[in-house]
């Protein structure tokens, strides 16, 4: 097996997602990702085992990725609005919509999907939680889960479907969606209790 920081390894990732995101996941044989990333087909198995391998370190590397920008969003002075904006470029939609396809045929796929998109909701609830509590005095029903929530699946839902080429309402529902935070996460409001 070849060494897993190896750049050629990444580069039969890369082959990998582009060829997933092209020509939907139907189409990543060893060939096929030997080919794109212009390599023999032998070399795919000398980095990964097996096919499902290599899927599941590609998918593994890609969740890394996301989760990184989802902690640098939080991490931010106004983490909602940055979650928003990791999330509505619909750049990598097509290529989400081929790893949730995979998900419903590859059990260690989806295995790795609950596993993160359930991870992925706990980044940062507890800043989080301060900020709901203060938009919505009173007990309100604001919770740092159901804004997460709401802000992937719209901001998913937007990208898919203008992978798809649907357009109708997005500018519309943006416009809704910011301001909302904007409630929430007003101009100058710090994730202290200090103000």
């Amino acid at each position: 097996m070849g060494p897993k920081n190896a750049p050629t390894r990444a580069v039969l990732m890369d082959a990998t997602e582009a060829v997933m995101q092209e020509e939907g996941y139907g189409a990543v044989t060893s060939r096929r990702v030997a080919e794109r990333a212009g390599l023999n087909q032998q070399t795919v198995y000398y980095y990964f085992r097996t096919m499902d391998e290599l899927l599941l370190a590609t998918y593994r590397r890609r969740t890394q990725r996301v989760l990184q920008g989802v902690e640098r969003a939080m991490a931010s002075e106004r983490p909602l609005h940055a979650l928003w904006q990791t999330f509505s470029d619909p750049f990598d939609a097509a290529l989400t919509m081929e790893y949730l396809a995979l998900a419903n045929h590859n059990s260690a796929i989806r295995l790795e999907t609950i596993e993160f998109g359930e991870r992925l909701r706990r980044v940062g609830l507890d800043k989080l939680a301060l900020r709901a509590r203060r938009a919505a005095p009173g007990g309100a029903a604001v919770t740092p889960l159901g804004v997460v929530v709401a802000i992937t699946y719209i901001a998913h839902t937007l990208g898919f479907e203008a992978t798809l080429g649907v357009r109708g309402g997005h500018k519309e529902l943006r416009v809704l969606v910011e301001w909302c935070l904007r409630q929430l996460e007003p101009i100058g409001m710090r994730a202290t209790a200090a103000s």
